[in-house]
């Protein structure tokens, strides 16, 4: 997975600079960066689950649930009934916003990138984020297919969240290519620059986008 990833990274680089050279779009090719991005997370994150395991001691008494482990529990079973998405487009919603999370240099379990893409599966419903994830990323190597099946989700809750949770990770990398193609597929949500930006302000604090 970890080879792949680069492999993915390796050839979006080259096809972006063949496309910016040329004229032609560049979200192909980042999209492609950004999908080897989360491989070579997801390969990251379990060897550090591998090491983890290995360094517990085999008697070690089971450690009781956090609190806010199950809070998101209980958040995870009651978000069914006000989220009335299909679960093809919540795999199309979590692959989204993991190619926005690619564009973090930082993808580890403990960093802000993974926990805003953790939440989202929360608040989708689905508990198995990792496995989801890696199940999902093939079935959407086609970035039009990714953004079209996106699209088709009606529910206005959450298309919002898709859009502030894409919104939070492009704000977390600071690039301006993925401030870019977030506008993008804000308008063709229905949301202009203007719109968004009102979206924005009413859920949060977050600065303007330019």
């Amino acid at each position: 997975m970890k080879t792949a990833g680069w492999i993915f990274i390796v050839i979006g680089a080259l096809a972006f600079l063949g496309a910016a050279s040329k004229g032609h779009s560049v979200f192909g090719p980042l999209f492609w960066i950004g999908i080897g991005g989360v491989l070579i997370y997801l390969k990251r994150e379990k060897e550090e689950t591998n090491e983890k395991r290995t360094a517990v001691e085999p008697t070690a008494p089971k450690q009781p649930e956090k609190p806010q482990l199950e809070e998101e529990k209980a958040k995870t079973k009651n978000v069914e009934q006000c989220t009335p998405v299909t679960f093809e487009q919540k795999e199309a919603a979590l692959c989204l916003i993991a190619f926005f999370a690619g564009y973090n240099d930082d993808l580890t379990t403990d960093g802000a990138a993974y926990m805003v893409s953790y939440q989202s599966a929360i608040w989708f419903g689905i508990g198995n984020y990792k496995e989801t994830l890696t199940a999902a990323l093939p079935k959407y190597q086609d970035a039009d297919k990714l953004i079209d099946t996106v699209l088709t989700i009606k529910d206005t809750k959450s298309r919002e969240f898709i859009l502030l949770t894409c919104y939070d990770l492009t704000k977390m990398s600071g690039k301006a290519e993925a401030y870019e193609f977030l506008y993008n597929i804000a308008n063709d949500m229905g949301y202009n620059k203007e719109k968004f930006q009102k979206l924005i302000d009413q859920y949060s604090d977050r600065p303007s986008i330019n």
